[in-house]
């Protein structure tokens, strides 16, 4: 089936749209979202007030956007990640450590990655994202990595003796762990620490299949 590429006019639209998206992602990781006023972000992003309503209803609209990207971009990336050809032949642990450090790769673990994904979960909490929209929010993050845990554990021969959400949780805050100990100290994030804790970790939530 031929694919047929959008008009001018939308893509135009497309690009506009993600430099506000994009700009907005600079603005929310160093200062945070709160108080910014929709002409301050239009000035950052080079466009008028005329572009962003074009784009978005409002800032509460835009902010959803970024925050349905991001975690589309996320979840992306650790399938990418999570591609069995990379691990094929690897001994279980070292079949974890081998998608980890792709991840960490792919999605560099960052003072401005920790930051925009902090905001979120800070203004889901607090009410600014509306609170059924973050649930889902949350719900499609772990239920997206859960997936992807379970078919590296599948081609590796392996169950998980708990939930898939579970061990994602416990995963999850162990990397979040590992990036805040290192934004705390100052310090480029440890992968020789990630590489001793966190695929062992895996392994042992895990029984032959």
């Amino acid at each position: 089936m031929t694919s047929v590429d959008p008009s001018p006019a939308l893509r135009h639209r497309s690009v506009t749209r993600g430099r506000l998206l994009d700009a907005a992602r600079a603005l929310l990781a160093r200062e945070g979202l709160k108080g910014v006023t929709i002409a301050r972000l239009c000035g950052e992003a080079g466009f008028t007030r005329g572009a962003f309503y074009s784009n978005f209803d409002s800032m509460d609209d835009l902010v959803r956007a970024l925050v349905d990207r991001e975690r589309e971009r996320m979840l992306a990336l650790v399938r990418e990640a999570a591609d069995p050809a990379t691990f094929a032949g690897l001994e279980p642990a070292e079949a974890a450590t081998a998608v980890l450090e792709r991840f960490a790769v792919l999605q560099p673990p960052d003072r401005d990655w920790f930051l925009l994904h902090l905001e979120f979960e800070l203004r889901g909490l607090r009410g600014d994202l509306g609170g059924e929209e973050f649930v889902e929010w949350w719900h499609r993050i772990i239920d997206g990595i859960a997936e992807v845990v379970e078919t590296v554990l599948d081609a590796m021969g392996l169950r998980l003796v708990v939930e898939a959400r579970e061990a994602v949780l416990v995963l999850m805050g162990t990397w979040d762990a590992l990036v805040l100990s290192s934004l705390v100290e100052r310090r480029e994030f440890d992968l020789d620490l990630l590489r001793r804790t966190t695929p062992r970790l895996l392994v042992s939530l895990t029984e032959p299949a």
